[in-house]
């Protein structure tokens, strides 16, 4: 095992767990912070497309993103108070979202050529999609619940899959034999996915004691859901995992960055998170509501 890559990861995780403890969900400094890890991966996404030449309106692309980020803050903030009389309704929201859209559709038209501005395009809203649209949900899960209080759902998803990441890194590296996926991402393995249930279910059942059966303020969930969003979580963000392993594997780089040593960049460190997120916000919705 690589210690030191354990050591910063740890360090990684006290920080998020101090800021999630300390702030409450509807201080401007978590909208920050949600920026900034949206702008960072939305960035990182472009590079690995360039990587390989395909050219992509990156600067207005991760602008138009974060235009909708902040639509997502300010709407669901809205759901519980008006932010100094400014508040973005469902309409408005899904509007901003097609005007992203149509503008970066719109954008094609200022390339000479063609083709290259038609693979800007599908790079360009592919990025929109993949990072600042399903981060989007991360935003819903955090301003879930009490203002007041931290962004508790948002914290729940990111502990269960850091912890479903730490069980899979644990099992595989020391079990892996049976390869997930050869092709994609070579060092993943069934032994590790398993691995990754069985941390998962541990953190939900102990989340869903200590707390007493609530997700925050809001939310309460049976013991019934804590297994099954236990057992859904790692398979979830697996495939998130598996999704990004393919973009990295298709232009030939090990990690979407290389700012923090082992972990590489935040797409790296949030892959996961980007399919899990919307998948906690379906199940609410459907079951939990």
């Amino acid at each position: 095992m690589d210690k030191k890559r354990i050591t910063i990861a740890l360090c990684i995780g006290v920080v998020i767990i101090l800021a999630f403890c300390l702030i409450p969900c509807s201080w401007p400094v978590g909208l920050i912070g949600l920026l900034l890890f949206a702008g960072v991966g939305t960035w990182e996404f472009y590079g690995l497309l360039n990587t390989v030449g395909l050219k992509t309106s990156t600067k207005w692309g991760i602008s138009s993103g974060l235009i909708f980020v902040v639509a997502t803050w300010f709407n669901a903030l809205g759901k519980h108070i008006s932010y100094r009389g400014f508040t973005i309704s469902d309409n408005m929201l899904w509007c901003i979202l097609l005007m992203v859209i149509i503008s970066n559709f719109f954008r094609v038209l200022s390339y000479p050529n063609l083709r290259k501005g038609l693979d800007s395009c599908m790079g360009t809203i592919l990025g929109l999609v993949y990072v600042p649209l399903l981060w989007s949900f991360v935003i819903r899960l955090f301003l879930l619940g009490d203002l007041s209080k931290p962004g508790w759902a948002a914290f729940y998803v990111i502990l269960c899959m850091k912890m479903a990441d730490s069980g899979g890194y644990f099992f595989g590296t020391r079990f892996g034999k049976n390869r997930l996926a050869p092709i994609i991402s070579p060092k993943k393995s069934w032994e590790g996915l398993i691995g990754g249930i069985v941390f998962c279910v541990i953190v939900n059942v102990i989340w869903w004691i200590v707390t007493k059966g609530h997700l925050n303020s809001a939310i309460s969930f049976s013991l019934v859901d804590a297994l099954v969003l236990g057992f859904l979580f790692p398979i979830v963000g697996t495939l998130g995992d598996l999704v990004e392993s393919m973009f990295k594997r298709a232009v030939d780089v090990k990690d979407s960055n290389t700012m923090v040593y082992g972990l590489g960049g935040i797409l790296d460190m949030v892959d996961s998170i980007l399919f899990a997120a919307p998948m906690l916000y379906i199940y609410i919705e459907l079951f939990l509501k």
